[in-house]
């Protein structure tokens, strides 16, 4: 029997099959306390929902390769941070870096063989008056394939 996990995206809920690297990397950030802690729930993939409450994380994958061959796959993933501080925007960006960077082993079943920090870039929204740090990863993990 597939398990469904539910997942919220915007103001919108869906339901995945199984456990997707995007659901076991959002349960794993929100086990750390810290994170958890200045963030709460707020961890959306795609998009923020209307009216959010800042700090906020976006995250989404950026590209998708996949090996061919032995079953492994080795998505770039982008978590924005957004917050009505540099310094709050930068502590949750340090946060995801503490948990994602050089992480190992079985997440939501899914074995991860690598997370690797790729690149941080501060920005200013002007529109929106907010902090934004893009964050990339690549996540290398078993069964991609």
């Amino acid at each position: 029997m597939e398990k469904m996990t539910e997942i919220q995206i915007g103001t919108f809920n869906i339901d995945i099959i199984n456990m997707s690297i995007e659901v076991a990397l959002r349960n794993k950030l929100l086990e750390n306390v810290n994170l958890k802690d200045i963030i709460d729930e707020r961890m959306y993939l795609l998009k923020l929902p209307q009216n959010p409450v800042y700090p906020a994380v976006v995250y989404f994958k950026v590209s998708n390769p996949r090996h061919h061959i032995i079953g492994v796959a080795y998505p770039r993933f982008q978590f924005s941070v957004f917050a009505k501080t540099y310094k709050e925007a930068k502590k949750v960006a340090d946060l995801i870096r503490f948990v994602i960077q050089r992480e190992k082993g079985i997440t939501g079943g899914i074995p991860i063989i690598q997370g690797v920090y790729l690149n941080e870039i501060d920005l200013y929204e002007n529109d929106t008056q907010l902090y934004h740090i893009a964050c990339d990863y690549k996540i290398i993990y078993k069964g991609g394939g």
